[in-house]
């Protein structure tokens, strides 16, 4: 999942943070109990892509809020030590954080997110509350609140795709703001200190920069002296009032600065070496210091103390190289923090002079996958992956992590699959944006195989079923489904009634040799439940001509891909499934007790037993609770553990399906994208829980951890 699929956003739980517990059966050395998570450590390190930052005086302490793609983190001791700050947040892709003016008595924060438009905290991010779009929540990059909010009242929030909504009552109705505006996918909003008054707003969109006069009701275009329409970041003189300073980071042309209240501008770069900007921040003694920090791609933060008429670099030795995103500071202090790409905080606590990494407790990296060598016991080996890292390996364990991958064309992977031969040889799958490659060595060394002409793929899988010579491989794409029975070497194409429908997932029996079982499943966003097609047993939902429902359905195949039927169907705008099985699963005797689970959406679809081929939908935590990922370990008919990572932590269930329990104890964090098993789970052996932000966590089953 990626921050531009907003069709599968990662919903948070819209709850306050419960901690639940397994079945603790007495205390354990270093404190940590029977069924509660142990964090092994962070992949990648603490740290992570930072976009959004505010510095918030509360008192007299500072407290600093970072918004990224695994959520919102706060910190209470000015960035020494970051804790999740995400209860209530309905999607974890932040890209733009704002407080109240008045925030040291309201404690009122505003997040805009991809997912879920904008969010609301009133107790300086405890818990967060959606504010409503009536038209249905946009895709918020940037967010302004007037100074003199509340009670003035003005929000700001800018989109995507949708430009400029306009709220005068604190949020509770919108209209959109877009006269004058002609590329509606907003950058960045700043508004004048004075904005009561002056009516004073900037806007940077796709083709340039807008300046409203009028309160943002409408825009014009401001060109005069700007030789690009790259523009990227803008911030205010706080004194913009008197001195009419505004200054505006570009994407190739550095930095402008104009003195007249955005009429004319003038090149403002002397000294920079980088001239990609995307980062601003006025000092709030500007008036007397005269000094601004430019946050730059790739070659750190400069400063100006002479009002941006020549830039130095700072503490070049620590953040040369690093992308800066944003950059903040404290009205009251001499605290300035700055978020990077991929590395993270980085705090000065002497007005930028020196700076350094903290990042204690920021987990913000974009991690999707974790898998277990099928002889872990053995081999102690693991592999995660995600859109920003790559392929990593451990072979500790998980305490110790590894970057593989020399071959694949970059970092992102959208699906990792491990063989069921792998203590023999070694062998890998991973789907990326570019198509599927292959590795026989661990995962070191990679070459790219598949079908001719293989474009758009999604997901690749094995099955579990190693027993003869044949390596049964699973492809999808988001128009094409593929079956090799050697490992990846030929493919044959697979057809069927979801020909006009978007592929989302595909699975193999575990005993694919015997049973020539596949799962495939299919999205439709426009009649999925079409009155001329076979239905699934037990399907309810009627199919409504006059307004189509997006659903997905799952089909199944009992002889190798040639034939399918629909076995369920789930209304759901969700465009992703998960699958499980328990290891002794035959599709060709199902009747017995024995059938798949699947995750679709916020429900986990289970077997129902007594002979009936049927699925039933079960809830596991709340109603926006989404379903990320199921393993089913080994053993028996009720005695075996099914396991289900999820937007609000792991629950598992030891009775099939029937009931579900949380196991949240220990989580550094609730949104749990991967959940994987020991192949010898029945035996004692280990459990281990992925974050969204990169935090590896093993869940303690007796008292020897």
């Amino acid at each position: 999942m990626t921050a531009q699929d907003l069709d599968k956003i990662i919903p948070f739980p819209n709850s306050r943070n419960r901690a639940g517990r397994g079945r603790d059966r007495g205390a354990q050395g270093g404190g940590v109990r029977v069924g509660e998570w142990r964090i092994v450590t962070p992949i990648r390190g603490w740290g992570g892509t930072v976009l959004a930052l505010v510095a918030a005086g509360a008192g007299e302490r500072t407290l600093f809020y970072a918004g990224t793609t695994a959520g919102c983190f706060r910190s209470n001791d000015e960035g020494r030590h970051w804790v999740p700050a995400n209860n209530g947040l309905t999607s974890p892709y932040i890209q733009a954080l704002v407080e109240s003016p008045r925030f040291e008595k309201d404690r009122t924060l505003f997040a805009g997110t991809l997912g879920s438009g904008v969010m609301r905290s009133t107790n300086g991010g405890e818990t967060w509350s959606p504010v409503e779009f009536w038209q249905g929540a946009p895709a918020v990059t940037a967010l302004a609140l007037s100074p003199g909010f509340p009670e003035e009242g003005t929000i700001l929030a800018g989109t995507q795709s949708d430009g400029v909504y306009r709220s005068t009552n604190g949020g509770r109705s919108w209209s959109t703001a877009n006269f004058g505006i002609s590329d509606l996918a907003i950058l960045a909003l700043a508004v004048s200190p004075g904005f009561v008054e002056d009516e004073t707003a900037f806007c940077l969109a796709g083709d340039g920069l807008y300046r409203s006069t009028n309160g943002a009701r409408a825009w014009r275009a401001v060109t005069r002296g700007l030789d690009t329409p790259a523009v990227q970041a803008v911030a205010l003189s706080p004194s913009f009032v008197e001195d009419g300073t505004v200054f505006v980071g570009t994407e190739d042309k550095g930095i402008y600065r104009s003195t007249d209240r955005g009429t004319a501008w003038q090149p403002a770069s002397e000294g920079l070496t980088n001239l990609s900007v995307n980062a601003l921040w006025v000092s709030p003694r500007y008036p007397s210091d005269g000094t601004v920090h430019a946050g730059t791609a790739g070659s750190g933060i400069f400063r100006s103390t002479d009002r941006g008429r020549s830039w130095q670099p700072v503490a070049a030795d620590t953040l040369d190289e690093l992308a800066v995103m944003v950059i903040a500071g404290d009205r009251r202090s001499s605290t300035i923090a700055a978020g990077l790409h991929q590395s993270g905080v980085y705090i000065s606590r002497d007005q930028g002079n020196t700076w350094e990494a903290s990042n204690e407790g920021l987990a913000a990296r974009s991690m999707s996958t974790l898998i277990i060598s099928p002889v872990f016991h053995e081999d102690r080996t693991m592999f995660a992956a995600g859109i920003e890292d790559g392929v990593l390996r451990s072979r500790d364990g998980g305490e110790t992590w590894e970057k593989v991958g020399e071959g694949l064309p970059g970092p992102q992977v959208l699906s990792l699959a491990i063989s069921p031969r792998y203590g023999d040889d070694k062998t890998l799958l991973a789907a990326v944006p570019d198509g599927l490659f292959r590795s026989s060595d661990a995962g070191a060394m990679w070459e790219q195989i598949g079908p001719e002409d293989f474009q758009d793929p999604r997901v690749v899988t094995y099955s579990r079923d190693a027993s003869g010579s044949q390596l049964f491989v699973g492809l999808a794409s988001g128009k094409n489904a593929y079956l090799s029975e050697n490992g990846g070497g030929i493919w044959r194409e697979l057809s069927g009634p979801f020909a006009d429908e978007e592929i989302v997932g595909i699975a193999l029996s575990p005993n694919y040799s015997l049973d020539d079982t596949l799962l495939l499943a299919s999205f439709s966003a426009t009649g999925a439940l079409r009155r001329d097609r076979e239905r699934a047993p037990g399907a309810r939902q009627p199919f409504r001509a006059d307004a189509p429902q997006s659903a997905i359905t799952i089909w199944r195949s009992l002889d190798g891909g040639r034939r399918w039927s629909p076995v369920i169907e789930q209304l759901t705008s969700a465009r992703w499934v998960t699958f499980a099985f328990p290891h002794d699963y035959r599709g060709d005797q199902e009747s017995s007790r024995n059938g798949f689970f699947a995750g679709i959406g916020t429900l986990i679809q289970r077997p129902m037993w007594g002979g009936k081929q049927l699925w039933m939908a079960e809830r596991v935590g709340h109603p926006n609770t989404a379903i990320l990922s199921l393993a089913v370990s080994q053993g028996s008919v009720w005695g075996r553990s099914a396991y289900a990572a999820t937007s609000d932590g792991v629950y598992r269930s030891d009775d099939e399906g029937l009931t579900w329990h949380p196991i949240n104890e220990g989580l550094h964090s609730r949104t749990i994208v991967s959940v994987a098993l020991s192949p010898t789970y029945h035996e004692g052996g280990d459990a281990f829980a992925l974050s969204l932000g990169g935090v590896l966590h093993r869940l303690a089953r007796d008292g020897a951890e």
